[in-house]
């Protein structure tokens, strides 16, 4: 019998390529308490100092520390849920953040599921569209990076567009787990998205002016930040990006390729960019 070990690898490589997933089993860790921080700072007069602050602390800071930071055309969003803790550890492993600028804090302390529930938007409230664009990052941003994001922030097409980045830390996220799989940026310093919101849900067609605008901010926007980004997330997948079979699986691809040619050989789960079966 073949080990588990390269099936299940390739299941986790995102997006349907191997088959359906009927069934999952997962083994929890009670979370009963977090200390959940969103500091605000308006416009983007700080964005410097904060970003530069933000990639140089939150990926070695304690790993029960997960922050984000988005950046929006009008203000810079800062938040932070830090596991089985305290206000003020969180305000203290945050400290050299904190202290720039003049910002707002607002801090609730709670059981995960409802702090989670409470910062999530209703769906009636979202852009009838969106469009992402995914990218990893391995070395902090110069200024000229940072001096992009907010170039095109200064000029975005909607309230709604952004630019939303994630600590990688030192965490679970940096482990393979059992079985192996196929995401290959486990050494990412954070992952990043530009995106784009617009129109209005319940209005079909409303807002069909602003499309080919958004389309085009998002996609320079992108393309801006290429010397600056590596690879891409498969589950946001970038329609059109040139090479995307190493920037979503990088050295897994042949891999996933020869898993695909014994599950698949007929290439049934296909679409725009999945994985093809290997051939002689």
């Amino acid at each position: 019998m073949e080990p588990l070990g390269p099936a299940l690898g390739a299941a986790r490589s995102g997006n349907g390529n191997f088959g359906i997933v009927t069934s999952l089993t997962y083994k929890v860790a009670p979370l009963t308490s977090v200390a959940y921080l969103q500091v605000t700072w308006p416009g983007l007069g700080d964005l410097h100092e904060v970003f530069d602050a933000w990639q140089r602390v939150a990926p070695f800071t304690d790993p029960r520390l997960g922050t984000q930071v988005e950046v929006h055309p009008d203000e810079i969003l800062l938040f932070a849920v830090l596991a089985d803790g305290s206000e003020a550890e969180a305000r203290k492993l945050l400290a050299p953040i904190l202290s720039i600028g003049n910002p707002t804090v607002t801090v609730q302390i709670g059981g995960w599921g409802d702090v989670y529930a409470g910062f999530q938007i209703p769906n009636e409230d979202e852009p009838a569209k969106w469009k992402f664009f995914s990218q990893f990052t391995r070395e902090p941003f110069p200024e000229k990076a940072v001096s992009v994001i907010q170039a095109f922030m200064e000029k975005a097409p909607s309230p709604d567009s952004n630019f939303f980045t994630q600590a990688f830390g030192s965490g679970a996220q940096r482990q393979e787990p059992f079985g192996g799989a196929a995401f290959p940026h486990r050494d990412a310093l954070f992952y990043s998205e530009p995106g784009v919101g617009w129109g209005t849900r319940g209005e079909p067609d409303s807002d069909d002016a602003v499309t080919p605008i958004a389309q085009t901010w998002i996609a320079e926007f992108s393309q801006a930040l290429r010397p600056y980004v590596d690879g891409a997330y498969v589950n946001v997948p970038n329609i059109g990006m040139a090479e995307w079979e190493t920037a979503y699986w990088g050295r897994n691809f042949p891999r996933l390729r020869k898993v695909k040619a014994k599950y698949d050989p007929h290439n049934v789960f296909q679409y725009e960019q999945s994985i093809p079966p290997a051939t002689l």
